[in-house]
């Protein structure tokens, strides 16, 4: 193990209850409801794939996938607050300390997440921040975790992936990696095609250290 990667919303930052309740609140003008597990087993792909996705499920008008997207942030923006979850630094840290290299793979606004990690002192821990506008295909596709495995200048089978959804985790054992899931999202039963499963970061952090 010489790098891990993270995924960002759900793993990194505790934003996908918000993200839920942007799409929730976008969806109810359309007169549907969507429940977060819906959501959580869609996450990874990026906001316009998720929306082409709900466009399709619900029948409605192709037209209205960019409204919905548009919608969507509206409500998030008002609504979101940044939290990270218990342990995280310890794992940071850890990692740091034995320099280990770390990125971020996100289906997500690379905006949003760079600010994010700016304003709350974490980016200085990531060589590299690959998101959904640096590749052709979005996760499952193996591409953004061979993207930033090359970025890093490692391995794809030195590498550990950091998931919390069933894209993730397909996309990453698709680049050969080892991926280590938590159950932040979504529970175990959900997340069983990952090498190994935790429940929070502070198992992380013991698995991460009995692998290296």
């Amino acid at each position: 193990m010489k790098a891990l990667l993270f995924d960002f919303d759900g793993v990194l930052v505790k934003s996908m209850e918000d993200h839920y309740q942007g799409w929730k609140m976008a969806l109810a003008e359309y007169g549907i409801e969507m429940t977060p597990e819906e959501l959580y087993m869609m996450e990874g792909q990026g906001v316009k794939a998720v929306a082409s996705q709900l466009t399709r499920k619900y029948n409605l008008p192709a037209e209205e996938t960019p409204k919905i997207v548009e919608k969507k942030k509206q409500y998030y923006e008002k609504i979101k607050k940044i939290e990270f979850y218990p342990n995280l630094l310890d794992v940071l840290q850890w990692a740091k300390e034995k320099e280990l290299k770390m990125a971020v793979v996100t289906g997500g606004n690379r905006e949003r997440v760079q600010e994010t990690l700016d304003n709350f002192g974490l980016s200085e821990f990531f060589q590299a921040i690959v998101t959904s506008d640096d590749v052709a295909h979005t996760k499952p596709s193996p591409e953004p975790y061979l993207h930033a495995a090359a970025r890093l200048g490692i391995e794809p089978k030195d590498c550990v992936v950091i998931e919390n959804a069933p894209l993730g985790i397909r996309s990453g054992r698709a680049a050969g990696m080892k991926v280590i899931a938590i159950a932040t999202t979504l529970t175990p039963h959900h997340l069983k095609e990952a090498d190994v499963v935790v429940n929070n970061f502070r198992e992380l952090l013991d698995v991460l250290k009995r692998l290296y």
